[in-house]
């Protein structure tokens, strides 16, 4: 069973991930990206850091499942091959998910849709940056992602197997029960 999680930036989708992998047996499907590394980040565990030119070539030569195009022409894609078989848990945006329909098997992928307030995404994002190091910078690029993921969410609730709500308080073992068992009622 392949695990897509989608949500808005700070929604909590990469602490799910991290959850499903250390604690329940699920694989992370690590995405290649032509972004830097940054703080703490380890090349091959969190992200395959990559330039543009790679990813232009794996790109042409059709062994991505999905690719997305961010902010500062930053590129994040995945490899079809990560999603034949096995317990797996990936994160996707909304275009990189419908990619994965169409590029792979569906009938072993369950899609989760986290949600979190804007409050407890902005605050996550500033925490991530840390309060001493957040700059106009960070202010811009927390303005980009929100008025990005607006539009990118709006209505995919519709298209997901869940929706979960993730906001400050949230135990984050109460969400992952909650994705467990519902895939495992998916799947019956």
């Amino acid at each position: 069973m392949i695990i897509v999680l989608l949500g808005p930036s700070g929604s909590g989708k990469s602490t799910i991930e991290n959850e499903l992998a250390t604690h329940h047996g699920f694989e992370k499907i690590i995405s290649y990206t032509t972004r830097k590394p940054r703080d703490g980040e380890v090349n091959g565990k969190d992200y395959y850091f990559t330039d543009q030119n790679s990813f232009a070539t794996m790109l042409n030569a059709g062994i991505l499942a999905e690719y997305d195009r961010y902010t500062y022409d930053r590129l994040y894609g995945s490899l079809k091959s990560d999603y034949l078989e096995g317990n797996k848990v990936v994160v996707l945006t909304p275009n990189g998910f419908r990619q994965v329909k169409q590029n792979c098997p569906q009938n072993n992928i369950f899609t989760v849709l986290v949600r979190s307030n804007l409050g407890t995404r902005v605050k996550r994002y500033i925490d991530r940056c840390g309060i001493d190091k957040f700059d106009y910078k960070d202010k811009d690029e927390i303005c980009n992602r929100t008025e990005r993921d607006y539009g990118m969410f709006l209505g995919l609730e519709r298209e997901v197997n869940l929706v979960v709500d993730n906001n400050e308080g949230t135990d984050i073992n109460d969400v992952v029960n909650e994705i467990l068992e519902t895939e495992r009622m998916y799947n019956v």
